[in-house]
């Protein structure tokens, strides 16, 4: 799963496509007409996985991406304190 970047009237846009390489994917994308190629990146399998169906095949815009990665956020760590969370009290 490929991670293909273009331009189009000043616009970043992206397509997620299946392929054998960046090439191929590149190619398979050129039927959608998404603008000027900027770069493709190999997608690993984990991250592949967490994608919804709708977004691979077709040509995303900003705030679609945006949205895509709204879920991403990696929780905070135990360890550090978070804002309005005060320390348990315990009794002497």
């Amino acid at each position: 799963m490929f991670v293909l970047r273009y331009k189009r009237e000043s616009e970043f846009r992206a397509v997620i496509l299946d392929g054998i390489s960046v090439a191929h994917a590149r190619l398979a994308a050129s039927f959608l007409e998404p603008g000027t190629f900027l770069e493709g990146r190999r997608l690993d399998e984990v991250s592949a996985a967490q994608l919804p169906q709708w977004a691979v095949g077709r040509v995303l815009t900003q705030w679609e991406l945006a949205a895509l990665a709204v879920g991403k956020k990696k929780p905070p760590v135990p360890s550090v304190p978070r804002r309005g969370r005060s320390l348990p009290s315990y009794p002497e």
